[in-house]
């Protein structure tokens, strides 16, 4: 490139780039690499030789193919064309300071540019209204005068020290003598572009490649969960991208990817379609022991992209100026994890409720305060019976087999023995809500409560009972005392039992309120029913010994939890001791007894001496 200050040629020469891309000054080096594109394999120049551009002062002057407009600036600049070409786009810009520029010459491609160089290349391209900078004043030439200055900016990036052959000057000498507002903008754009270290900050990308995860973030919870798996769709979303892959970030999670293609046939991982229906599939059974789990899906796939950056063209002579020149680019990117999916898994829980009662009262006794323990596998908890006898578990994992267990009755009458494996919450269908309903303790004793009063309804104390069972149904009205007391039940180890006619029977007495009890009364065969009888065995002074056994007929599991009998005294009760007034109507009685008597002898007597 040519540039003349005053009436004296100055050749502008930049440094050149090799094919590692390195600069001169001790700056960064650049490795460019070849890729697949759609990049002019050659490009022509115009004449340089009769066109150039000088807008140092703030003012444009040019000279272009054969019309002049004379005017002198500090830094002229040979405006360099592609044949063939028109506008803006047309432009190409030395990179060599200290070479001339080249004139109707055929250039083939080279190298990408450097990224600084690169930049400004590229930001030119944008256009006089969106580019970083450019020149005020220029009237309708405003495409030549930023081309001017981005040519400028281009010198002092790539090769700030350079001399010219011709007068020994570095690209920035002149800066000095340029019109503030210009200098200010020719400065701006070299910081500008210095701040562009790699390709991809300095180029301009036509086709912005998306990739992404519909949903972005895959929640999987207890309403997922259909059969024995969890389940939920997904879809893989791309734009300008081919062959995408998706997978588990870590291979052993692979296993819980499914999916379909749109036609119904088993999906390719390593060929996803937007259309394609995809899935997270995981057995419940891997989440029993597990109360959340996550896990990482990848999308990977290659980007046709398309981009403009600068290639430096060139030929095989060195003393050849090299110029840079834009151009589509189009490559195919590997786009390494672009993009994922987090995959949160709650899985669902179960509960088993019932309530525990026992059978007696007709099956309608609550048993609060008994004890259960659930366990399984690595699983155990405990809960107890609330007033109302309900017994609720909660959280418990699915997939695993629980085994109920009582461990604690605190009703004394009640066997304490329940015991039930539970495998609803299992299976290839498990239920989340289980509910047993009512489960039942069966009874273990007895309790008799035998009530005597006299004819006035009053309590009467003192009085002896023994229990007696027989058979149900079987005849049983009438026993003496001692034949009762060798049938009677007798107490052993704290419990009311048939048998053991080596001990005395039990005796139960009534108390100052009638109530004579048989506490624990053992139900040795609680799925059979008995008749009991209790029989009065002593009565207490002045009452007579009650000779009808009192009948507690069909006696078993679901009586109530306290069978009651009542017996009632219908003599004259004879009183041993009593007032002044019981004393003298005694008395009378025995005298009017005896008179009567006496009389009926002397009556007798008489009448035998007549005779």
């Amino acid at each position: 490139m040519r540039v003349r200050k005053k009436k004296r040629l100055v050749l502008l020469f930049a440094t050149g780039l090799t094919l590692g891309g390195l600069v001169f000054a001790s700056r960064s080096t650049y490795i460019a690499y070849a890729a697949s594109d759609n990049v002019p394999q050659t490009i022509t120049t115009n004449n340089a030789g009769k066109t150039f551009v000088t807008a140092s002062s703030g003012k444009l002057y040019a000279q272009y193919e054969g019309q002049w407009k004379e005017g002198y600036g500090y830094h002229r600049v040979n405006i360099i064309k592609e044949k063939g070409k028109s506008g803006r786009d047309s432009y190409i810009f030395c990179i060599n300071w200290s070479k001339e520029s080249p004139s109707n010459k055929q250039l083939t491609k080279q190298y990408q540019a450097n990224p600084e160089v690169q930049w400004l290349v590229t930001d030119f391209a944008k256009g006089h209204d969106k580019a970083f900078e450019r020149l005020d004043n220029a009237g309708a030439d405003y495409d030549l005068a930023d081309y001017w200055l981005y040519q400028t900016a281009i010198h002092l990036v790539a090769c700030p020290n350079e001399v010219s052959p011709i007068d020994g000057k570095k690209p920035g000498d002149t800066l000095d003598k340029f019109a503030p507002q210009v200098r200010d903008k020719v400065l701006r754009l070299v910081n500008e572009a210095k701040k562009h270290k790699n390709e991809s900050d300095s180029e301009i990308v036509l086709n912005q490649a998306k990739l992404n995860f519909d949903p972005s973030e895959l929640n999987i919870n207890s309403g997922d969960l259909h059969g024995d798996k969890y389940e939920k769709s997904f879809q893989v979303k791309s734009d300008q991208m081919h062959d995408i892959q998706v997978h588990a970030a870590e291979s052993k999670n692979s296993k819980y990817l499914s999916g379909t293609r749109k036609n119904g046939s088993k999906v390719d991982w390593n060929n996803i379609n937007a259309d394609d229906n995809l899935k997270v599939s995981i057995p419940y059974s891997d989440m029993t022991n597990n109360s959340d789990f996550s896990f990482k899906i990848k999308a990977t796939g290659h980007w046709n992209k398309r981009a403009k950056v600068a290639w430096i063209y060139g030929n095989n002579d060195p003393n050849t100026q090299h110029v840079a020149k834009w151009a589509i680019k189009a490559t195919t990117v590997a786009m390494e994890g672009d993009a994922e999916m987090t995959v949160h898994v709650k899985p669902s829980f179960g509960s088993l409720t019932f309530v525990k009662k026992g059978t007696g009262n007709d099956k309608k006794t609550i048993l609060p305060g008994t004890k259960f323990t659930l366990t399984a596998d690595g699983f155990s908890q405990t809960q107890t019976a609330d007033k109302d006898g309900r017994v609720t578990f909660t959280n418990l994992p699915l997939g695993k087999k629980f085994h109920l267990k009582e461990i604690e009755q605190p009703n004394p009458d009640y066997n304490g023995n329940y015991e039930k494996d539970i495998v609803e919450l299992s299976g290839d269908n498990p239920q989340r809500e289980v509910n047993l309903g009512d489960i039942y303790n069966d009874k273990k004793y007895q309790n008799f409560d035998i009530t005597k009063n006299n004819i006035k309804g009053e309590s009467i104390e003192g009085a002896q009972f023994v229990l007696i069972r027989k058979d149900w149904k079987e005849p049983f009205d009438h026993i003496s005392v001692d034949e009762a007391k060798r049938q009677a039940l007798r107490q052993v180890n704290g419990e009311l039992v048939v048998g053991h006619g080596d001990q005395q029977p039990y005796i139960a007495t009534t108390g100052a309120n009638g109530h004579a009890t048989f506490n624990k009364v053992l139900l040795d065969h609680p799925e059979e029913k008995y008749d009991y009888y209790a029989v009065e065995i002593k009565s207490p002074n002045g009452y007579a010994l009650g000779t009808t056994p009192i009948k507690l007929p069909n006696v078993g599991p679901t009586s109530p939890d306290v069978v009651t009998g009542e017996m009632t005294d219908n003599t004259q009760p004879i009183p041993t001791t009593g007032s002044d007034y019981l004393l003298i109507e005694a008395t009378a009685a025995i005298t009017i007894t005896c008179a009567v008597g006496g009389y009926a002898y002397y009556v007798s007597k008489k009448n035998k001496k007549e005779k």
